[in-house]
């Protein structure tokens, strides 16, 4: 089953230059972690980190950290299981974040698969320099390694959707809800598995005690102010929200010494900071007053601002770039009533991974995915919104003879 012409017209070829959809389709499957597809991997690492441009920028530093050797060594499963690749894998990426698709598109390839991946049509210079850098790296291996990935640009209509699904073994949709049910509107073949990453939240949450007693605030503010302002707080592990953990004394001691911190460390990340966000900042602000009793914190200016209010009941994405709503709990236990599906990431400074798993077993939340370190709220892993992708883009072969 051949790709109809009038919508090979429709779809831009990304990388590798002179790829085609043919060559991909036909391109062989390998095992999990096949040497050549280790290579792959290494190539796209050794583009970004030879390149100026891309070394000075965190989240693509961050992409060639994961990709070293010694961290794909940490992922190559260990369970004495024989895997296969699933086949085919369509990846609809997301445009919030400009590294993702490499992410999902390089597990994927370490699974073995052959991979279509349709990156987003918003114009971004991380998201060209990405591609440049991709070709590069593409350049340097054989034909039959190259067809392996393909990366496309395509309009978001469904007759396009509908020819690839055809198509795909396994798809894996990263996107806002809307995005996962435009795509999933396209039937899959029977046999083919679907992965759906939608719209998430995330918070965090400070020990207002532990925070008193930090030797490094300014490191630990500065790492909060990245986590939330790289991807200008549209990644969906940036935190919206951050919960004080302890007494109303502590913790206005702590918000005190906190947010002239993190201010400090959103103006030195130099990051753009568009006018308008300035503007919804100002709405969020007027609508959460609106709600319920406020207190709108003292800033310098609108690259950050920050709402306390005592009845938060929902997490949810007001505005951008440097915005945060914030509110004191006695125990960890006071957020499972907030706890919604929805919820993603907590970065968390000062309560104990003893302290999160006594909470957990004991309210059983029905969101919250993982809880890292400040700093570590963007890091990607190959366990992501509670799946292995590595399990997910691999089929486990029984061999009982």
């Amino acid at each position: 089953m051949s790709i109809a012409p009038d919508i090979k017209r429709q779809i831009s070829i990304m990388a590798p230059a002179g790829g085609s959809i043919a060559a991909t389709l036909a391109a062989p499957r390998a095992a999990p972690f096949a040497p050549e597809r280790l290579a792959l991997v290494n190539a796209v690492r050794k583009a970004i980190l030879a390149d100026p441009a891309a070394r000075s920028r965190p989240e693509m530093v961050a992409l060639a950290f994961w990709a070293r050797a010694a961290s794909l060594a940490q992922l190559a499963p260990k369970d004495g299981l024989t895997r296969a690749p699933r086949g085919l894998a369509l990846h609809i990426a997301p445009g919030n974040v400009d590294t993702m698709f490499l992410y999902s598109a390089l597990l994927s390839v370490l699974a073995g698969n052959v991979n279509i991946v349709r990156v987003s049509g918003r114009e971004s210079d991380a998201l060209t320099l990405l591609l440049r850098l991709l070709n590069e790296a593409l350049a340097t291996l054989p034909e039959a390694v190259r067809a392996c990935l393909l990366i496309v640009r395509y309009p978001a209509e469904r007759p396009i959707n509908d020819a690839l699904s055809a198509h795909a073994d396994v798809r894996v949709i990263w996107g806002g809800d809307d995005t996962v049910r435009e795509v999933r509107a396209s039937p899959l073949p029977p046999h083919a598995s679907e992965l759906t990453f939608p719209s998430k939240v995330s918070a965090a949450v400070i020990d207002a005690a532990a925070w008193g007693q930090a030797p490094d605030q300014a490191e630990q503010a500065r790492r909060f102010a990245l986590d939330a302002v790289t991807f200008g707080q549209q990644a969906c592990s940036s935190p919206l929200a951050l919960f004080w953990r302890g007494d109303a004394a502590t913790v206005a001691a702590a918000q005190a010494t906190f947010w002239p911190l993190v201010e400090t460390a959103i103006a030195a990340a130099g990051e753009p900071f568009a006018a308008r966000a300035a503007v919804d900042k100002l709405v969020a602000e007027q609508m959460l007053a609106a709600a319920g009793p406020v207190h709108h914190r003292e800033t310098s200016d609108y690259r950050l601002r920050v709402t306390e209010t005592p009845d938060l009941a929902r997490l949810t994405r007001l505005a951008s770039d440097g915005f945060f709503v914030e509110r004191r709990i006695e125990a960890l236990e006071d957020l499972a009533p907030l706890v919604q599906r929805d919820w993603q990431t907590i970065a968390s400074l000062g309560v104990s991974g003893d302290d999160w798993r006594a909470m957990l077993a004991a309210t059983r939340p029905h969101g919250i995915d993982r809880i890292v370190p400040f700093g570590q709220a963007l890091a990607f892993g190959h366990v992501w919104d509670g799946v292995n992708l590595l399990t997910a883009l691999t089929r486990i072969v029984s061999i009982e003879v």
